[in-house]
């Protein structure tokens, strides 16, 4: 068995989340993690978001940054004060195609529910370098604000309850 370590420092993760008028966009970062490979097959893994690291990208007004950003943060979406980070364990990977479907749990304040996604995965000796989007139901998670399933007459102020995270790992063994 081969372990990849991810590199906090050199992967990425940007989350976009649409609403009826637009849509908002930031990033995120990874606290750490880890790839299991056997016979340069992707087995297992695991990776630990860090909710406290969590940026706007697309506002630029600093009063517009800060409600959206203490929105966020609080009981209404991530409860970043009692929840510090979220984890994606990789229960099961199939090769196909060159990449991989993926199957996992995911938590996110206390709550895991099962993921799927797609991901290319390649390994030039002792680097990993990983791509992919995974697609989120926040109402699973329970953050129902703003979403239709559970509030009506919500207009242009609707939230779409699926939002994605695009990453980019670099992992070393």
């Amino acid at each position: 068995m081969t372990k990849f370590i991810i590199q906090p420092e050199s992967s990425t993760v940007n989350w976009t989340g649409k609403k009826i008028l637009g849509l908002h966009t930031g990033t995120i970062n990874i606290h750490s993690g880890y790839l299991n490979f056997e016979n340069e097959d992707l087995t297992g893994g695991e990776v630990l978001i860090d909710m406290t690291s969590i940026i706007i990208t697309d506002i630029k007004d600093p009063q517009m940054y800060k409600d959206f950003f203490d929105h966020l943060n609080n009981d209404d979406f991530f409860s970043v004060d009692r929840f510090k980070t979220a984890k994606l364990t990789i229960n099961h990977a199939e090769k196909t195609d060159g990449k991989y479907k993926i199957s996992g749990d995911l938590t996110i304040k206390d709550i895991t529910n099962p993921v799927s996604f797609i991901a290319s995965v390649e390994i030039f000796t002792d680097f990993l370098h990983a791509l992919g989007e995974i697609v989120i139901d926040r109402t699973l998670y329970n953050m129902k604000y703003g979403s239709g399933k559970f509030l009506s007459n919500l207009g242009d102020k609707l939230i779409h309850d699926e939002f994605v995270l695009q990453f980019k790992l670099i992992g070393q063994k």
